[in-house]
Order: C-alpha cells, then sequence, then structure tokens
C-alpha cells in the first residue's frame, strides 16, 4: 500500500475520472495525520468530516491534532474559495501548535485554477509549510499550467494517466511515456510514484 511522504510535499496529477481524488482521500485515511482537504469539487469524502466557512478554525484545529480528516467544502462561487484558501493558510501559518514531529497533511485539489494571490499562499506552503507542520498534496490535471514552485518543492509526484504534455514532463527529467506505458498495463485507475530518482507502479486503490 502506498503511503504519502510525512516529510515532504506531494504532487497528484492526472485526467479527470482517473481516480486521483478517491485515491488521495483513501491513501490518507489509512495515514495517522490530521488531514485539511480543500474540496473544489464540493463532494463528500467517505470517512472525512465536512467543514465549511461556518466551522470556526479553532473546531478544526482541535480536530487536526487529533488526527481527524476535515473535507473543507468552499462557498460554490470561485472568487470566493480562492479567499478562502488564502485565509485558512494564513491560519495554519500564524495559529501554531503543529511541528514537524506533530504534523498535518493539506490537500488542495485543482490547484491548477487558483487566481496568482491564491498561488502565492499555496507556494507558500510548498516553500516554508515543512517548518510549520504543514504538508502539501497538490492535485491537479493541468500540471504545465500549475505552479513551477510547487513542482520544484515537491518531493513526489503520484501520476494517474494524464494528457500527453511531455515536453513539461521532460523538462524535469520525468520519464513519462515509461511511466504511462506502466500505468496502462496494470489497468483502469492505477497509478505510479515518482520521486524523482525511480519509479514505482501501483494497482488501483
Amino acid at each position: 500500500m502506498y503511503k504519502f511522504n510525512e516529510f515532504g510535499h506531494t504532487i497528484v496529477i492526472g485526467k479527470t475520472q482517473q481516480g486521483k481524488t478517491y485515491a488521495t482521500q483513501k491513501i490518507l485515511l489509512e495515514q495517522n495525520k490530521g488531514t485539511l482537504f480543500f474540496n473544489t469539487q464540493l463532494e463528500d469524502l467517505k470517512g472525512y468530516i465536512n467543514v465549511d466557512r461556518n466551522t470556526t478554525f479553532k473546531q478544526m484545529k482541535q480536530l487536526l491534532k487529533l488526527g481527524k480528516k476535515l473535507n473543507y467544502m468552499p462557498y460554490p462561487l470561485l472568487k470566493i474559495q480562492f479567499q478562502e484558501i488564502q485565509f485558512l493558510i494564513n491560519l495554519l501559518f500564524s495559529s501554531g501548535g503543529f511541528t514537524k514531529n506533530d504534523n498535518i497533511y493539506v490537500v488542495i485539489d485543482e490547484v491548477h485554477l487558483f487566481t496568482k494571490e491564491a498561488q502565492d499562499s499555496i507556494e507558500r506552503i510548498a516553500t516554508s509549510g515543512l517548518r510549520f507542520g504543514l504538508n502539501g498534496i497538490f492535485l491537479s490535471q493541468r500540471p504545465a499550467n500549475m505552479s513551477n514552485t510547487l513542482m520544484s518543492q515537491s518531493n513526489e509526484m503520484l501520476i494517474f494517466k494524464c494528457s500527453m504534455e511531455s515536453q513539461y514532463f521532460k523538462s524535469y527529467g520525468i520519464p513519462i511515456e515509461e511511466i504511462l506505458q506502466d500505468i496502462e498495463s496494470n489497468g483502469k485507475y492505477s497509478f505510479c510514484s515518482y520521486d524523482f530518482n525511480k519509479i514505482k507502479c501501483y494497482e488501483k486503490i
């Protein structure tokens, strides 16, 4: 069974309906870490506690410290979602209480959709989050539109079947053709992890 890195950040890439969101939330259920899943798709996640802008941050923090999995359901309007992610990230950094050894996962779905201002906040997790006990997991179906900072600061990628943005992957030295062949041979919803050194392929969750 795959486990997310407890001491670094991870990027999860794949086309829509290929299992990246489902696999991410299910894998995290098996890990003993508090998780805040910023769910831009507004879907219920089995085993997660739904929270939103009406939940106080104090309540969320208490649940995260207990290792609970929180499914943050933002307001449906994208403009408001951008504001909410900035506000949440600022609170996570300023409130304290999480450390390298008592850390949580911060999952942000469809990370390529966010505006420049929101991206700046998300990049703060990638560049400074580990010192504050914040491990980022960044999901995207369009990696070429994603922040370069997220890529450069992440330790590992989970790759599901994705569009052939081959030049993008090759610019980072990622052997995407080999990875996609492995995924195809393992069947629908399978994925590979790649730590910029070696490839490991997994069957579907």
